[in-house]
């Protein structure tokens, strides 16, 4: 639970802000994959944008009074699972926004999946996909990504992905409704993703929708992250073959 001191200045105290959040293993996490499953993550840049900052966030995706209005929206839905980041507590005021705009839902730990890639210990997520037909929405790198079956790959913009949400929301319907992926995994961005698994999860109520973030983008040596560039590719090559329990340099 994260705690934060807000002043109520109708009667001069002191009152401690909280919001829960549910730790989870990435078994756990792979415990929820049912059908019907959406999970949506959001991080500093998501909250900044809420927050109204101008300008673009550390991937030079640009903020945007739409984007906040989505995100909000993403945030209101009550259909969802809500992950939410610790460097979004750490750097923002999520805490006091969440408790100023009276939303008190169940967060998750958004950072789940990539604390698992970062140790090693992935493997439960990849030999779940592995069972799954999915498809995957994210910059076109990804089209170099092997480590599961992927039906299809919409090609997102890499930095600006929300300024297209509508057109990829159309591209995603159209494949899936032929394809008929059991997965639908969100790789788009700050702003396309958690409101993509929002909008979808209304059209298609009974498959698992997950907000991946850059989780699979340092196995294709793209360093979206700091994190990706302090461990390099030497360690990711590492990583990798614990994660994916195979080579993955000749992807």
């Amino acid at each position: 639970m994260i705690r934060r001191s807000g002043v109520n200045h109708a009667v001069g105290q002191v009152e401690e802000r909280t919001i829960r959040i549910k730790p989870l293993s990435i078994e756990q996490f792979v415990g929820m994959l049912k059908p019907g499953f959406a999970f949506s993550r959001i991080s500093d840049g998501g909250f900044f944008c809420i927050m109204g900052r101008k300008g673009v966030n550390c991937d030079n995706s640009p903020y945007s009074p739409e984007q906040a209005s989505a995100l909000i929206r993403m945030i209101e839905d009550d259909q969802i699972t809500h992950g939410i980041t610790s460097i979004a507590l750490r750097v923002t005021r999520a805490v006091d926004w969440l408790y100023e705009h009276n939303i008190d839902i169940q967060w998750y730990d958004a950072d789940v999946m990539n604390k698992a890639s970062d140790t090693g210990t992935l493997w439960p997520f990849i030999e779940f996909l592995r069972t799954k037909r999915s498809l995957i929405v994210g910059a076109a790198h990804l089209d170099r990504f092997e480590g599961f079956p992927i039906t299809s790959h919409v090609v997102c913009h890499p930095t600006h992905a929300f300024e297209e949400v509508d057109e990829l929301a159309r591209e995603i319907e159209f494949r899936a409704d032929r394809e008929l992926p059991s997965t639908i995994l969100l790789c788009a961005g700050q702003g396309a993703s958690p409101t993509l698994v929002s909008w979808l999860h209304r059209i298609y109520p009974e498959m698992i929708l997950i907000d991946c973030g850059s989780l699979f983008d340092p196995y294709v040596q793209v360093f979206s992250r700091s994190g990706h560039k302090k461990r390099g590719w030497n360690e990711y090559k590492r990583l990798g073959r614990l994660n994916f329990r195979e080579s993955i340099e000749n992807w």
